[in-house]
C-alpha cells in the first residue's frame, strides 16, 4: 500500500524528507515519544534506517526523515525534481515492513511524464 509520493525539494535532498502527515498513521511512534526508527528496502535488497521525527510541542507533528536519509540520496543520486515513493507491505523480513523507491524523470511522452526507478 502507497503511503505517500513525493518529488524532492532543495530542503529534501540537502537535509531531510519531509514526509505527508497524513501518512503518520502508519507508523508506530511510542505515546509521549516524537521520533521512531523505521526500516525501509530500496529495489535492490539494501535496508535503510530512517529516523521519523515530529515537533515535540506544535500543534502541527511536521514529520520528517534523518538517520540514513543523506545517504540514501547521495546513493541513488537523486536530485530536487526526483521521487521517492514510500509503501507500506505486510512483512519483508527482519522487521521490515516498509519499501522506498527512488525515481527519475526520463522523458515526457504524449503530455505525461515518465519516470523509471533507480
Amino acid at each position: 500500500m502507497q503511503l505517500f509520493s513525493k518529488e524532492l525539494s532543495s530542503t529534501d535532498i540537502n537535509h531531510r524528507l519531509a514526509i505527508p502527515t497524513a501518512s503518520l498513521e502508519a507508523f508506530e511512534i511510542p505515546p509521549g515519544e516524537h521520533s521512531v526508527d523505521v526500516l525501509a528496502m530500496d529495489a535492490d535488497g539494501n535496508v535503510w534506517r530512517f529516523l521519523l521525527s515530529t515537533r515535540t510541542n506544535e500543534t502541527h507533528p511536521k514529520p520528517v526523515f534523518y538517520g540514513d536519509w543523506r545517504q540514501f540520496v547521495q546513493n541513488k543520486g537523486l536530485r530536487v525534481g526526483d521521487k521517492v515513493i514510500f509503501e507500506m507491505e505486510d512483512d519483508l523480513g527482519d522487521g521490515v515492513r516498509f519499501r522506498i523507491r527512488a525515481q527519475k524523470k526520463r522523458i515526457r511522452l504524449l503530455g505525461a511524464d515518465i519516470w523509471v526507478d533507480v
